[in-house]
C-alpha cells in the first residue's frame, strides 16, 4: 500500500479503536457510539475496497485485543469490525439505498444475535439484557436528582421499578434488536453516504427517496392483523407467555414502521409550506419523542398507508 492508502487505513481503524473504548469508558456516550460504529469501517470499505476493508476489521480487532482484553475484542469484532465490513460490502454492491437498508437490517440482527449467543453460551450473560443492579443503580441515580428537587421515591418503589424495568427489556428484547438494526443501519448509511459525497466517491453513490415520500408497502397490514391474533391468543391463555411476547414484540415492531410513516407525512406537509430544514429536524425529533404527539402520529401512519393521505389531497387540491 502506498503511504497515503496506509495513512487513511490506519486512521479509520484508529478513528474506530477509539470510539469502542470511548463508548466503554464514557457511558453516556455509548448510545451514540454504537449508532455510529458500523462508520469508520464501512467508510474504510468502501474508499480500499473490501480487501483493506477485511484486513482493518482483523487489525483493529487484533489492537483492541492487545489494549483492552478478549471480551472487549470480541465484542469490537462484531460491532465495529464485522459489522462495518459488512456494511461497506453491501454499500459497493447494493443497487439503490432501499436495498442497503433492508440487507443491512439483516445484517446487524444476525451479527447482534451471534454476539448474544457467544456471551450466553460462553458466559452465560446477555450483553443486551439490563441486569437488576445496574437498573438499581440507574434508578438510584434518577432518584437522586429528583429527591435535590424536592421530590423523594422510597427503596420499596425503586425496587419494584427495577424488576418492572428488568422484565420489560427480557420480553421486548426481539424488537428492540430489530429496531435498533434499523436504526444503525440507517444511520450509518446517512453519515457514510454524506462523506463520501462530500469527498467525491468514484463508486454509485446510493440514495434513498425524499423522506417526504417514504411509503410502507399494504402488505404490512398482514403483520398487523398476526399481532392481533397473537394478542387474543394471549388473553384466552395468559399461562402461555410466548403469545405475550411474540403479540408485544410484534405491535413495537409496527408501532415503529407507523411512527415512521406518520414523521414521513409530518416532512411532506412541512417541506410543502416551505419550513426550513433546521425546524423541520428540531420538530421531527420532537414529534418522535413525545409520547402523545408521536401515538397521533402512528395512527396517521396508519391511515396514510392504507388512503395514501398525500396523494388524496393533491387530488382535492387539483379539483379546486
Amino acid at each position: 500500500m502506498k503511504g497515503k492508502v496506509i495513512f487513511e487505513w490506519l486512521f479509520w481503524i484508529l478513528l474506530s479503536v477509539f470510539l469502542f473504548g470511548a463508548g466503554i469508558d464514557v457511558a453516556f456516550l455509548s448510545p451514540v457510539v454504537i449508532l455510529f460504529a458500523p462508520v469508520p469501517l464501512m467508510l474504510l470499505t468502501c474508499r480500499l475496497g473490501p480487501a483493506r476493508g477485511a484486513m482493518g476489521a482483523c487489525f483493529g480487532a487484533l489492537l483492541t485485543y492487545l489494549l483492552m482484553g478478549p471480551v472487549s475484542a470480541f465484542m469490537y469484532s462484531c460491532e465495529f469490525g464485522l459489522l462495518g465490513f459488512s456494511f461497506g460490502c453491501l454499500f459497493l454492491k447494493a443497487k439503490n439505498g432501499v436495498e442497503f437498508i433492508m440487507a443491512a437490517i439483516l445484517s446487524s440482527i444476525s451479527i447482534k444475535i451471534l454476539l448474544m449467543l457467544v456471551f450466553i453460551k460462553s458466559i452465560g450473560f446477555n450483553p443486551f439484557v439490563i441486569t437488576p443492579e445496574t437498573a438499581q443503580q440507574l434508578l438510584s441515580s434518577v432518584s437522586g436528582a429528583l429527591s435535590q428537587g424536592g421530590l423523594s421515591v422510597s427503596q420499596e418503589t425503586l425496587k419494584a421499578y427495577a424488576e418492572a424495568m428488568v422484565e420489560t427489556v427480557t420480553i421486548m428484547m426481539p424488537s428492540m434488536l430489530i429496531l435498533f438494526a434499523a436504526l444503525d443501519s440507517l444511520v450509518s448509511f446517512s453519515a457514510a453516504r454524506a462523506f463520501l459525497k462530500k469527498k467525491g466517491f468514484e463508486g454509485h453513490l446510493l440514495s434513498l427517496p425524499p423522506f417526504g415520500l417514504w411509503k410502507f408497502p399494504k402488505n404490512i397490514f398482514w403483520a398487523l392483523l398476526a399481532a392481533l391474533v397473537l394478542d387474543m391468543g394471549a388473553k384466552a391463555w395468559p399461562e402461555r407467555e410466548l403469545f405475550k411476547m411474540l403479540s408485544l414484540n410484534l405491535m413495537e415492531v409496527l408501532r415503529g414502521v407507523f411512527l415512521v410513516q406518520g414523521l414521513s407525512l409530518l416532512w411532506y406537509f412541512m417541506s410543502s409550506r416551505g419550513l426550513p430544514k433546521a425546524v423541520k429536524v428540531i420538530l421531527t425529533f420532537f414529534c418522535a419523542l413525545f409520547a402523545p404527539v408521536s401515538y397521533v402520529l402512528s395512527m396517521l401512519g396508519i391511515f396514510d398507508i392504507w388512503y395514501d393521505l398525500r396523494k388524496r389531497i393533491k387530488l382535492r387540491r387539483k379539483n379546486k
